[in-house]
C-alpha cells in the first residue's frame, strides 16, 4: 500500500467529452493549436492559437484589398467603370465609402476562414484554410492586370503601346 501525497481529485466531470467552440478562438490565452490524435484530426476540429504566417497573410490581404481599391479608382479617372454592382453603388456615395466598404467587406471574412480553417470543403481533403494563400495569389494576379492597364491608360504611354503593337505585328 503506498500513500500518495497527492490524491487525484475529480469532481467527475471529463473537459474532453466538450469539444472547443468556434467562439474559443477569439479567448486569450488558449493553447490548442492542433489536436493530439490523429481520429480527432478527421472531423471538424478548432483550434486556439494559430501560426503567425496566418497572421502574415492576412496583413496581406488587407493591404492588397486596399492597394487594388486604390488603383481601381485610379483606372476609374482613366475613363474605366466598375463592374462589381456592389461597389459600383458605393463609389456613386464617394471614393472614402469605396475604399471603406471594400475594406470592410474583406475583412468581415476573414475571421471565418480563419476558425473554420480545418473544415473540408465539399467533404474533400481541401480545407478553407488553403483559401487564404489562393485569394492572396488571385489578389496578386489581379493587381498586375490593373497595373498593366494603368500603365497602357497613362497620358503618353497610349501612343507608345500603339508603337510597340504596330512593330510587332507583321
Amino acid at each position: 500500500m503506498t500513500d500518495n501525497p497527492f490524491p487525484r481529485v475529480r469532481d467527475g466531470s471529463d473537459r474532453r467529452n466538450q469539444p472547443t467552440s468556434p467562439l474559443d478562438a477569439f479567448r486569450p490565452g488558449g493553447r490548442r493549436v492542433r489536436p493530439r490524435r490523429s481520429e480527432e484530426r478527421e472531423g471538424l476540429y478548432f483550434v486556439d492559437r494559430f501560426p503567425t504566417s496566418m497572421l502574415a497573410m492576412i496583413v496581406a490581404l488587407l493591404g492588397l484589398t486596399i492597394l487594388d481599391g486604390v488603383l481601381t479608382l485610379e483606372l476609374i479617372d482613366l475613363n474605366s467603370e466598375e463592374i462589381n454592382p456592389v461597389m459600383a453603388h458605393l463609389l456613386h456615395h464617394g471614393e472614402f465609402s469605396f475604399l471603406m466598404g471594400k475594406y470592410v467587406l474583406t475583412a468581415m471574412g476573414i475571421p471565418f476562414l480563419v476558425v473554420y480553417q480545418h473544415y473540408r470543403l465539399f467533404r474533400t481533403r481541401f480545407r478553407v484554410g488553403w483559401l487564404l494563400p489562393i485569394f492572396l495569389g488571385l489578389y496578386l494576379i489581379l493587381l498586375y492586370h490593373q497595373w498593366t492597364l494603368f500603365q497602357i491608360g497613362r497620358p503618353g504611354t497610349r501612343e507608345a503601346a500603339r508603337a510597340e503593337i504596330a512593330r510587332a505585328s507583321p
